[in-house]
């Protein structure tokens, strides 16, 4: 059938006037100058028939907004009101005022009710969006982050999302689905520029039924496509308007887009295509134009308050397919928890369905569309949604079969799942971050078709100078770390970003490049090309290597050099990964996460922690985030710790992961919370962690994204979310809590690496009991001395528990002090214990390596230690062996230099058996003869004292020897250490001489030459000491 445009109905006085459809396509409403709303029957049967006036504006009437059941308009005081559309008297349609939605001080320019109906967003002439609930009209949020007027407003389907353009041509889209909502893209100078106040010189952006795209009207009079996610331009629709574009609509199906403009041109494009299939030109300038979501149907409005109605827009004979979702009749229906669940475990369906059955995308962007016959019933999915639209038969006149269909829940952790990198950024005005962390920030540049640049900044400059040069790859992926940076090309649909490449150019191999930062090493970088169809999904670098996981479900491992050292095949639902020094951090969604058409999400993760070799697997389990949120981040801590950050605003550190057994995800800071005790809306981009501090960039204005040029950085102190930390006790808690874990992290890793940490280790043990110290101070003053107790028990330092019982006594609580003391004598006896085993395991360890004393000797003398003789010859040996002789009840140590006979080692030389001897075992514990170095016992009596050192016995045996040579008779030393009783030393002259030779006489064993002739004063005392008796006393003298 040929289309047709109605002649003009002028439903309003000469202005800028607006129109809607409603949801259902029974009606349209119209707004004007006149200060009216007026409604009209859609249907070309009642389409001439008198409309439904309002009357409740007293102003000019600028923007309108039809749901199922609502209208709601606004006009130039700032007065919006809703209306409730329904059925009358006689089945004709009824509206009725519901009341006074908002009072704003400027002209209210659009408006956009969720998909709902229970919020409606508004766009005035001020900076602000209000959001306010349609059940009972209060306010529910105000954004704040247009610098100007905002010129319109627009929800997604799901009413996840709400796109907003402002008068200076930047574009921002808001995330709904917080508590908070924040702004998660800004696109600046990308809609037309204009000045506030006049409706006529503003455009309208508009989101597409499948929610996948927003229309932007441009200033080259050009709709541009921004995509949902990536947030960047998709596709352009240009060549057809000469002047300003005023307003944009979509088919129900999405596969149209309509446009009208100052230029007097109604065009409809195909999205698919990308070209315009058919035009009108109108004798006046347009301002609004809208879709019957029920039919072939379009309407628009002119400048001079005219409305038009144009049927059979798409020629559909011509093979075009239809604008809206036809229904068939499903012959041969499932039952509809069958077709749920098939739903449910369809692993065809896309994250993003908007309702097509093209594999969920609705069209195929890159210019083919893939339905079948062109009449549009070849969607399959549309047919099931349908199907399951009629099921219900509202039978009992309960009006539920009218709902909107519930929403469907997608199955995720397939291939399909959305990787990210850490620290890197959507497109905003032409640069993204591409990484961001401690050692600096790896930014993109986007310059011409052929090529981007890229600046690598570093935050120590007297380490690195910072980097730019041009990318002729196109690089979508980046890993710094402090040894280089690794880049990689990928897919548009790995990557989240269609600006990354276009059209046959997503066909080429990938590249994985290193760019060292070693100035010591020449020709240290590197490059590969993957195989076809292989795309990396996510990457990471450190010190020890580089990390690639691919689209294959390959996890590639290469050195800092470019060696390729470890590969191996993973789940193919990787999300990110992360590395530092010899560790990766592999994070994957779960097979039993979900995402609803609504924007709901049920999703889970898993971890795998193992070594940059790709040898040892650390830790692997469950990776928790908070409920209804997504990962964000992921990084590793300063001291090691493994660490997540989800959308919900919670940071938690992967603790005692060496033990896999008692690996434990522990929350450390709640920045939701910490922004509600600011009294603050901001939001905390994560950067790094430390043992106390969380790094983040913050961004203002709602942004989700450190903004250019390189922000400075906040520190935000960690605060282990527990109860009670409003109160001085628990905020102590929280910190002693936040030390324990980050101490332990610290000395494990050192542990694992082989670094000292005693006294780290130390010094760490000491600040905690520090800390517990003062929670028992503050105990004992509340009187709590079971938790006094309790705190106690964590104390590690002695003389920590020893400062517990001084505040004890000083607090005059003698039962606790009592206490405290049990467990500081509990805590002594077991550390005895353990010593006291130590010692035994080191002895049975020594005795392991001893051999038995020789089993020739007697069954009473076994176990004694063999004795050692010096210058006593075999026959004293044997008297000690016999319990007799002068020495039969002590023994010596071995004389140093391996010169010792032990009885064993005679008697196995005497038997001639070769056996291995070993050293002797210790000497018992009883006090023997103090005698260092193994001198033998003279022929004449003497003792040495234990405080007599080697010389003064050496001194002693020349003076005996100088004594019998004299009348004097010999006398012994006493055993008393009396020096009465003690012979008196002979006065020596030339002491250096004789002094020499009593040492060498006693040490070397052997008998001294005689010195030369000495000085008359001296010739007496050199003759005594040399005289035949002293030399005979020697002669006996043997080493062993």
């Amino acid at each position: 059938m040929a289309h047709s445009i109605t002649g003009a109905r002028f439903a309003h006085a000469d202005g800028y006037t607006a129109v809607a459809f409603g949801r259902s396509g029974e009606f349209i409403c119209t707004g004007g100058s006149d200060s009216l709303v007026r409604v009209f029957q859609a249907s070309r049967a009642e389409r001439d028939q008198e409309a439904i006036t309002l009357e409740q504006h007293t102003d000019n009437v600028l923007s309108l907004a039809a749901s199922q059941s609502k209208v709601v308009s606004g006009d130039e005081e700032g007065m919006v009101y809703s209306f409730d559309v329904g059925e009358g008297a006689g089945g004709r349609l009824a509206v009725d005022a519901a009341g006074t939605v908002l009072r704003a001080a400027l002209p209210a320019r659009d408006i956009s009710i969720s998909s709902s109906e229970r919020q409606v967003a508004i766009a005035t002439d001020d900076d602000k969006i209000a959001v306010v609930s349609l059940l009972d009209m209060a306010p529910l949020h105000m954004l704040e982050g247009h610098r100007g007027s905002v010129n319109s407003v627009s929800y997604s389907p799901d009413s996840a999302f709400l796109a907003s353009t402002g008068c200076n041509g930047s574009v921002r889209v808001w995330d709904m689905r917080e508590s908070e909502p924040a702004c998660v893209s800004v696109t600046h100078k990308m809609a037309y520029v204009c000045e506030p106040g006049r409706s006529q010189s503003q455009s309208k952006a508009r989101w597409s039924p499948d929610g996948r795209f927003v229309a932007v009207p441009c200033g080259d009079h050009a709709v541009r496509l921004l995509e949902r996610g990536s947030w960047t331009v998709a596709a352009e629709l240009g060549g057809k308007h000469a002047k300003m574009i005023t307003h944009v609509a979509w088919s129900a199906n999405s596969k149209y887009l309509a446009s009208v403009g100052l230029d007097c041109q109604v065009v409809v494009w195909d999205v698919a295509a990308r070209a315009a299939i058919l035009s009108h030109t109108s004798a006046e300038p347009l301002c609004q134009v809208d879709w019957n979501p029920q039919a072939n149907m379009l309407a628009f409005t002119d400048c001079a308050g005219a409305l038009y109605v144009w049927d059979d827009v798409i020629p559909i004979e011509k093979g075009h397919a239809a604008p809206h979702k036809t229904a068939k009749p499903a012959p041969h229906a499932k039952p509809r928890a069958a077709e749920l669940a098939s739903e449910l475990f369809d692993d065809s369906a896309a994250v993003d369905n908007g309702g097509d059955g093209e594999g969920g995308d609705g069209m195929d962007v890159d210019g083919s569309d893939a339905g079948g016959d062109g009449d549009g019933d070849d969607d399959g999915a549309d047919d099931l949604g349908e199907a399951l639209d009629d099921f219900v038969v509202d039978d009992d006149d309960g009006g539920y079969a009218e709902r909107p269909a519930a929403p469907q829940w997608i199955p995720g952790g397939g291939p399909q799942t959305r990787a990210f990198q850490p620290g890197a950024t959507p497109w905003s005005n032409g640069r993204r971050y591409m990484a961001f962390n401690m050692v600096g920030s790896v930014a993109l540049i986007a310059q011409d078709a052929t090529h981007n640049s890229v600046e690598i900044e570093f935050y120590d400059k007297s380490l690195y100078r910072d980097l730019h040069f041009s990318d002729t790859f196109k690089f979508a992926l980046a890993a710094l770390s402090d040894a280089g940076c690794l880049f990689a090309t990928t897919t548009k649909e790995l990557a989240n970003d269609q600006a990354l490449r276009s059209g046959p150019d997503a066909d080429e191999p990938s590249v994985v490049s290193y760019r060292s930062f070693a100035s010591w090493a020449a020709n240290s970088d590197w490059i590969f090309k993957l195989p076809p169809k292989e795309h990396p999904r996510c990457i990471a670098a450190s010190s020890h290597g580089a990390a690639v996981v691919t689209s294959l479900g390959m996890l590639r491992l290469l050195t800092c050099g470019g060696v390729q050292r470890h590969i191996e095949s993973l789940p193919n639902r990787a999300v990110t990964c992360v590395a530092r020094a010899d560790l990766l951090l592999l994070v994957f969604e779960a097979l039993g996460s979900a995402r609803s058409t609504a924007g709901a999400r049920a999703i889970e993760y898993e971890h795998v922690l193992m070594t940059m070799d790709g040898q040892t697997r650390i830790a692997a389990g469950a990776c928790p985030v908070s409920p209804s949120a997504e990962l964000v981040w992921a990084g590793f801590s300063e001291e090691g710790h493994p660490a997540t950050y989800d959308s919900k605003g919670i940071l938690r550190v992967l603790h005692r992961y060496w033990t896999a057994r008692d690996a434990a995800w522990v929350p450390v800071l709640d920045t939701l919370r910490l922004s509600r005790e600011r009294n603050r809306r901001e939001y905390f981009w994560p950067v790094a962690l430390s043992a106390r501090q969380f790094i983040v960039a913050g961004c203002r204005d709602k942004m989700r994204h450190p903004p250019f040029p390189r922000p400075i950085l906040d520190e935000l102190d960690l605060d282990i979310p527990l109860l009670a930390t409003d109160t001085h006790v628990g905020q102590q808690e929280a910190k002693c809590l936040a030390m324990r874990l980050f101490c332990e992290q610290e000395h494990a890793e050192a542990a694992r690496t082989g670094g000292d940490h005693a006294a780290a280790q130390a010094r760490d043990d000491l600040e905690q009991d520090k800390l517990l110290l003062r929670l028992i101070q503050l105990a004992c003053k509340a009187d709590k001395m079971q938790r006094a107790v309790d705190l106690a028990h964590m104390i590690k330092l002695e003389r920590s528990l020893d400062a517990a019982v001084k505040i004890a006594v000083h607090q005059k609580l003698t039962a606790l002090a009592e206490r405290i003391m049990r467990i500081r004598d509990s805590r002594s006896a077991e550390d005895d214990s353990e010593a006291d085993a130590g010692s035994e395991l080191e002895s049975e360890d020594e005795a392991a390596h001893v051999v038995a004393p020789d089993a020739h000797r007697p069954r009473r003398n076994r176990n004694r230690p063999p004795t050692v003789t010096y210058g006593r010859g075999p026959g004293s040996g044997a008297a000690d062996d016999a319990g007799e002789g002068p020495d039969a009840e002590s023994t010596s140590p071995p004389a140093p230099g391996g010169m010792v006979a032990t009885a064993a080692a005679a008697a196995a030389a005497a038997s001639g058996e070769d056996r291995l001897v070993s050293r002797p075992p210790r000497p018992p514990v009883a006090p023997k003869p103090f005698n260092p170095f193994g001198v033998a016992a003279p022929s004449t009596s003497m003792e040495i004292h234990r405080s007599d050192s080697f010389f003064n016995a050496a001194d002693q045996i020349g003076s005996e020897s100088s004594a019998a040579a004299s009348p004097a008779p010999a006398k012994r030393l006493s055993s008393s250490g009396d020096a009465a009783s003690a012979p008196r030393k002979q006065p020596k002259t030339g002491p250096a001489r004789d002094r020499a030779q009593a040492k060498m006489s006693a040490f070397v064993f052997k008998k001294p030459s005689a010195p030369p002739a000495a000085a008359s004063g001296d010739d007496d005392a050199a003759n005594g000491s040399v005289n035949g008796d002293g030399a005979n006393s020697d002669d006996d003298a043997v080493g062993a």
